[in-house]
């Protein structure tokens, strides 16, 4: 198994990574209603703590393989068996999230170990039969990940008080054999399709956040909630995840790092808490519903249920200002500016919703992330007139 050419033209994500990522939609809702739920119950540290973990692995599994897929694409017969494996294990990952979600890790664990062996037998074609100058990179890879899965497994027998504290610095462990083993993007890999893949997954998490909140205001309807303050809500709810798309692809520098490996890693890595935050804004949706219906029912206050979506939101607009201010240097001081006073607007508006209403709240941070996509239509075309008066002026001399 060779590396792929870095400079290849029209690299494209193929038809069995676009299965690979579909495997996720599963497990990625799933662990979005989980946290709705204990949001709902107003246990809302054990909620977000449990939803963090769980996510991270599910989104573990997807990065450490989409980075390998990235240089090693072979797509032979037993590149795509093992994919198939991994898919499997993805799909057993998200049956055991409602188990995960108490601290059972039985299923979680076990699906995870058969995804992550798999990855290993990957590696291992790569030690065999690759490139000489990844057989350092791959023979680490093989030994600590092998090595971790021991780990994992004894892990089913810490004592549930201890479940939390040991898995922190396991998984902690885990996200950094890349970093041991010395994986550097330099050595291979294509950009575009990268950006590409983190793009699909974004695209991904955005629809089951609209999946999430269809559902929602659907059950709304069916027990009858107030008409004007559900149509406030979804339309609000729409505008929010319709901006964060146009922000995240129009809006953005766009493209991995090529610089050193810190900043690879700050960008691979820091979409984490991208993607966690747009799927919590999915379940802040759905919980802003459940308010509509019967809030009496919830242990959160109005101000709670609409900080669900203030924060994430929030949290959304400060992850990508960080992560394109350090890993890809392509920010000017408007945006850093714009991306603050985003992030305050909306915690502000989520802390007004005993005022304007949970519905109220959510249109209003609507408005808010819509303002900053027509900052940025404006500034583009601005750029762009400006842009073309220089060409036909050097043209002229």
């Amino acid at each position: 198994m060779v590396a792929r050419d870095r400079d290849e033209e029209h690299r494209q994500a193929s038809w069995l990574e676009l299965f690979f990522d579909l495997s996720f939609v599963v497990a990625v809702a799933q662990v979005a209603v989980q946290l709705e739920h204990y949001l709902a119950e107003g246990d809302v540290a054990r909620g977000v703590t449990v939803y963090l973990m769980v996510f991270g692995a599910i989104w573990w599994a997807w990065v450490s393989f989409t980075w390998f897929a990235n240089a090693f694409d072979t797509d032979d017969v037993p590149y795509r068996l093992l994919m198939m494996v991994m898919i499997a294990g993805s799909l057993g990952l998200a049956a055991g999230v409602p188990q995960l979600a108490h601290l059972d890790f039985r299923i979680g664990v076990i699906s995870y170990v058969v995804m992550r062996l798999a990855y290993v037998a990957q590696w291992g074609r790569v030690f065999r039969g690759g490139d000489p100058a990844w057989r350092p990179v791959a023979a680490k890879m093989i030994i600590l990940t092998t090595t971790l899965q021991a780990g994992w497994v004894l892990f089913l027998l810490v004592p549930l008080d201890w479940r939390i504290p040991i898995f922190v610095p396991l998984f902690i462990i885990d996200v950094a054999i890349p970093i041991s083993a010395g994986w550097d993007a330099r050595m291979g890999g294509h950009r575009g399709h990268i950006v590409e893949r983190y793009g699909l997954f974004t695209i991904i998490v955005l629809g089951e956040s609209i999946a999430a909140a269809t559902i929602a205001v659907g059950g709304a309807i069916e027990a009858q909630a107030g008409s004007y303050q559900l149509l406030v809500l979804a339309g609000g709810g729409l505008i929010v995840v319709f901006s964060l798309w146009w922000i995240y692809f129009d809006f953005t520098t766009g493209g991995a790092p090529a610089g050193s490996r810190s900043s690879q890693y700050i960008w691979g890595y820091g979409h984490y808490w991208l993607f966690a935050a747009i799927a919590a804004v999915g379940a802040g949706l759905a919980l802003s519903v459940e308010w509509l219906i019967d809030h009496d029912q919830l242990a959160l206050p109005e101000q709670g249920v609409a900080m669900v979506v203030g924060a994430a939101v929030a949290t959304i607009l400060l992850v990508l200002m960080f992560i394109e201010s350090v890993a890809e240097r392509g920010y000017a001081r408007r945006d850093v500016l714009m991306k603050l006073v985003g992030a305050l607007w909306a915690i502000g508006a989520a802390l007004l919703a005993p005022i304007l209403t949970v519905p109220g709240s959510v249109l209003l941070i609507g408005l808010m992330l819509a303002a900053i996509v027509a900052y940025g239509v404006v500034l583009e075309h601005r750029l762009h007139v400006e842009a073309k008066v220089e060409q036909m002026s050097s043209g002229h001399k």
